[in-house]
């Protein structure tokens, strides 16, 4: 069960104040004994934050990569990423986007990148 989190936690790097937010989550659930992906996952409001919108994908079984780590696959910075490579027309569509925010699913950019090297 608390693997999840875990896994949720990888996908966070880079992302200061939703990790932040994350770990506060798991110091609710956990005393609970749930893990903090259920806990986000019963919260009818959370459709629209990075942290559920991972935690979705994680419950669906669907692979995710986010920004930060499309960019190291990229070899760039993450700036360049979204600013030179994310942006192309034929760039797949994030399964989710806000502000800096994107997570795609990690075949679409591993094709991607096999047809597009940066």
């Amino acid at each position: 069960m608390f693997d999840e989190d875990l896994k949720i936690l990888t996908h966070l790097r880079g992302y200061p104040e939703d990790l932040r937010h994350y770990s506060n989550l798991i110091k609710q659930a956990h005393p609970r004994g749930m893990s903090a992906v259920r806990m986000v996952l019963s919260r009818p409001a959370s459709s629209a934050s990075l942290i559920a919108a991972i935690a979705r994908s994680l419950s669906e079984g669907v692979p995710i990569i986010s920004a930060i780590e499309a960019a190291e696959l990229f070899a760039v910075p993450p700036r360049q990423f979204l600013d030179e490579i994310a942006s192309r027309p034929d760039f797949p569509e994030p399964v989710f986007a806000a502000e800096h925010r994107r997570i795609w699913r990690r075949a679409d950019v591993e094709a991607y990148r096999a047809g597009n090297p940066a």
